[in-house]
């Protein structure tokens, strides 16, 4: 049975045309919203005679998803809505994919996260970043609907309020079950995007991390991490600074790519292909986020974000080519 989606509109979502409401509230490609309008999926108030009028406050959107339009929508690319792990009327979590930027860069034109969010959760009104995971990181990330809740997140995080939970993969067995890392940063003088640990400690700001094993392997481990303190780059740097940058993080001493036939030794591309990597980005992703919710007497909120796609593949592939030899030892 295809998927229905139904839409009210807004009093400050009137006077435009169903395309260009649906292109706001859906998130798909423009393609995809063409042809559910052509092929009689988009009703206004139970009709299509209103398709080409501009909507009226009110006005009910119905929406029905063939299979073969959802399938091209899921596969628009950077057109897809970002998944949201959790909403209500101050702050929204969403999944932040690998590669899609929290703020815009500079000199590149590039979708942020907000903006690839569609209406229907922003409501007509643009998030704000509250916190930021680097544009190679994935997982869970905070923003508030209104000032009033940005200005008490950030004051929330400011005073370690806010706890997070990130896991990173490294390469070689890592020496300590638990512990933490505690050394300032500084920013890196001949590199403008670069942070290293000071040298005199009164002249960086204070970082701290704690860590724990969750799985070793052969040749790699998998690293629960708790950052205490937020600076930029602080686990990527704190992991290379111990001798065990992120895999695929080469900004901090590591391979930028990870390729199967380093995991499966047996493993050959095939005669005048180029391998293609299993892993092209720094393996970091933000598990869990748990904060104070804006309701008096609320229980705390705590939302987790699934292991990002990529990392779920080259997990998979460690598990069967490279277990942890030594436990049958």
């Amino acid at each position: 049975m295809p998927r229905r989606q139904t839409f009210v509109v807004e009093p400050n979502q009137k006077n435009v045309t169903p395309y260009r409401f649906l292109c706001r509230m859906l998130g798909a490609p423009s393609g995809v919203v063409r042809s559910l309008i052509a092929d009689g999926h988009v009703t206004v108030d139970g009709t299509e005679d209103a398709l080409n009028r501009p909507l009226r406050a009110g006005n009910v959107v119905d929406v029905e998803w063939p299979a073969e339009l959802e399938q091209r929508a899921r596969a628009g690319g950077s057109r897809r809505p970002i998944d949201v792990l959790y909403e209500d009327d101050h702050v929204i979590v969403v999944d932040k994919p690998a590669g899609v930027p929290v703020v815009p860069e500079r000199r590149r034109w590039k979708k942020t996260v907000v903006d690839l969010l569609p209406e229907a959760v922003t409501r007509g009104t643009r998030p704000k970043v509250v916190h930021r995971l680097d544009k190679h990181t994935s997982g869970a990330l905070l923003l508030a609907r209104d000032r009033d809740t940005k200005r008490e997140l950030c004051r929330a995080f400011m005073e370690r309020e806010v706890h997070k939970e990130y896991v990173a993969l490294v390469r070689g067995r890592f020496p300590e079950e638990e512990g933490e890392i505690d050394v300032p940063l500084i920013k890196d003088r001949r590199h403008a995007l670069r942070m290293v640990v000071a040298k005199e400690r009164e002249r960086g700001k204070p970082s701290l991390t704690r860590f724990r094993v969750e799985e070793r392997l052969d040749g790699y481990t998998w690293l629960r991490l708790h950052p205490v303190t937020g600076r930029t780059h602080q686990l990527r740097v704190h992991l290379a600074h111990l001798g065990f940058p992120i895999l695929g993080d080469e900004l901090y001493g590591a391979r930028p790519q990870v390729f199967l036939s380093e995991l499966k030794l047996s493993y050959r591309p095939k005669p005048g292909r180029p391998e293609k990597p299993i892993l092209d980005r720094v393996a970091l992703h933000c598990r869990r986020l748990e904060f104070a919710a804006r309701t008096p007497g609320a229980p705390p909120i705590r939302v987790e974000a699934p292991l990002a796609d990529d990392l779920t593949v080259l997990k998979r592939h460690l598990d069967r080519w490279r277990p942890d030899r030594s436990l049958g030892t």
